[in-house]
């Protein structure tokens, strides 16, 4: 009967992943495909300038009680730009997928290539990097601190009283922090250095210290909390009280308390993954590492309107690559959860 409830409870759990992953994906081909179709109405509005029939143009436009702009929007320019006319969401999916390659079109190959020299693969692999040893550090380091404030509460105090002040400090600050410090003391500049393109593994490790750091610093003291609290729940269980009276060794008892709080453990964890994601990404850009962050930051160019470019290349890459990663997470959770399950086996 259990071994039933758990299967539905995974079922449910597997399908809870799916629609997930569908509003996300959907939400972001929207927001993509708006800066597109905005883009191309910028574009077509600056061919307007050269449109060689602009008289007949005009005469239309009047006759119909539009502006120009609008009419050219509206009637000419999907000839040339066919995404105008097509649904957001559609055109924010093919930029996605497009998004995979370097952009077919030379002008935009070569704007991205400007505005953003690092291959794809180089970029992605650089971000996951950062992200795989900020997790494993910070975990680590809030498991050992989950059991120190169990051994004492003076330690569980300062945690509580950490984690809820470093909650209202933006990421950056810290990163601004730790340049300034290297900046104005005697510690080696080339630590800031940005890795360039085809930079060696030393090299990008290297660079990463200072952010890993950042990231590490900013986000364990929440889910030191979060363990401490799963940890000190399960240990005040009844038959935790038992195992003990009966003179069951401590690292068996511990070992049965890490098993009942795992499931709880790995949902916390992947909670608090989706945030420390957003943290590698701001971090990526701030020490310029030449990750997804920067790649994100590059795809917007321009501090006026007549100079602002949006590459939705460069932009929706990274939202598809964490996308993806989050969803392969979540489905590999979903099928971990069973086998740590207490009532399972």
């Amino acid at each position: 009967m259990e071994m039933e409830e758990c299967e539905l409870h995974n079922s449910l759990g597997l399908f809870r992943v799916a629609v997930r992953f569908t509003l996300v994906l959907v939400l972001v081909a929207f927001l993509v495909g708006t800066g597109v179709k905005a883009g191309l109405e910028q574009q077509a509005r600056n061919e307007l300038l050269d449109y060689p029939d602009y008289l007949e143009l005009y005469e239309n436009a009047t006759r119909l009680g539009m502006e120009p702009g609008d009419y050219y929007l509206k009637y000419i320019a999907p000839k040339k730009h066919p995404e105008l006319v097509t649904p957001t969401v559609v055109v924010g999916f093919d930029a996605l997928i497009s998004s995979l390659a370097p952009p077919k079109d030379e002008m935009w190959r070569k704007i991205e290539h400007r505005h953003f020299a690092i291959s794809r693969r180089e970029a992605f692999l650089r971000t996951f990097i950062f992200l795989l040893v900020s997790e494993i550090v910070l975990v680590l380091l809030s498991v050992v601190v989950a059991f120190w404030a169990l051994r004492s509460q003076r330690v569980a105090g300062i945690l509580s009283i950490f984690s809820r002040v470093i909650s209202g400090i933006s990421v950056w600050w810290l990163g601004v922090v730790f340049i300034l410090l290297v900046i104005y003391s005697a510690l080696p500049d080339d630590i800031l250095i940005s890795p360039g393109p085809g930079a060696g593994i030393l090299t990008v490790l290297k660079a990463m210290i200072l952010p890993v750091l950042t990231v590490v610093l900013m986000s364990f003291w929440r889910l030191a909390v979060e363990f401490y609290m799963l940890l000190r729940r399960e240990i005040l269980s009844p038959y935790v009280s038992y195992k003990r009276a009966v003179g069951l060794p401590e690292n068996r008892i511990l070992l049965s308390v890490f098993k009942a709080i795992s499931v709880p453990a790995l949902s916390v964890w992947f909670s608090h993954l989706i945030e420390v994601e957003g943290m590698v990404i701001v971090v990526d850009y701030l020490f310029r590492l030449g990750g997804l962050g920067q790649m994100i930051a590059s795809s917007f160019s321009g501090a006026m309107a007549e100079t602002f470019y949006f590459i939705p290349s460069l932009f929706a890459f990274p939202l598809l690559v964490f996308i993806v990663l989050n969803l392969i997470i979540s489905v590999s959770i979903e099928f971990i959860k069973p086998k740590l399950d207490p009532r399972v086996g």
